[in-house]
């Protein structure tokens, strides 16, 4: 298993990883993503940008991460515990269904903290939806503290921010 930058070339694949996802939550009752977020365009931005990671097995994409510097609005609100520091902001973390309980998205995390100390940073932030036991989870046993909450227009339920202070 590798973890590489994504090209133009891996959209399609992208896509079609987070439709399978977004199914497999949509079936589990986690309602967050769904047909429109995230979507083409966002993802299109991400690849513009070089900002989304792939983990990817014999050329197979088994889950992603995007990971970024720019604090998404909603997170302005959180008190978080290194608030004059620099962090590291990760989104639409995302494993396959028949490859998740593996370990990726832990080496998805991995990757980004290793990526955060070679490029300054100090924390990683990250949020996750509330009824996300196993999102919620792997935060925790990844050394997350949780930061506070924020509600999305679009959902009932809140996020829950996460912080790791890491270097």
């Amino acid at each position: 298993m590798e973890i590489m930058q994504a090209r133009d070339s891996d959209f399609i694949e992208i896509l079609y990883l987070l439709k399978i996802c977004i199914f497999d939550m949509n079936k589990n009752g986690l309602k967050h993503w769904n047909n429109v977020y995230p979507g083409p365009d966002v993802i299109s931005d991400d690849l513009a940008k070089r900002n989304i990671y792939l983990a990817k097995d014999k050329g197979v994409c088994k889950g992603m991460v995007t990971i970024d510097r720019d604090e998404p609005d909603d997170y302005k609100k959180i008190q978080w515990p290194n608030a004059a520091g620099k962090p590291l902001y990760l989104h639409r973390l995302a494993v396959h269904p028949s490859w998740q309980g593996q370990g990726i998205a832990k080496m998805l995390l991995d990757f980004a903290e290793d990526y955060a100390v070679k490029n300054g940073f100090d924390a990683l932030r990250i949020d996750v939806y509330s009824t996300s036991t196993q999102a919620r989870n792997l935060c925790v046993k990844q050394s997350f503290n949780e930061a506070g909450n924020f509600f999305s227009v679009f959902q009932q339920q809140p996020f829950v921010c996460y912080e790791k202070k890491i270097g």
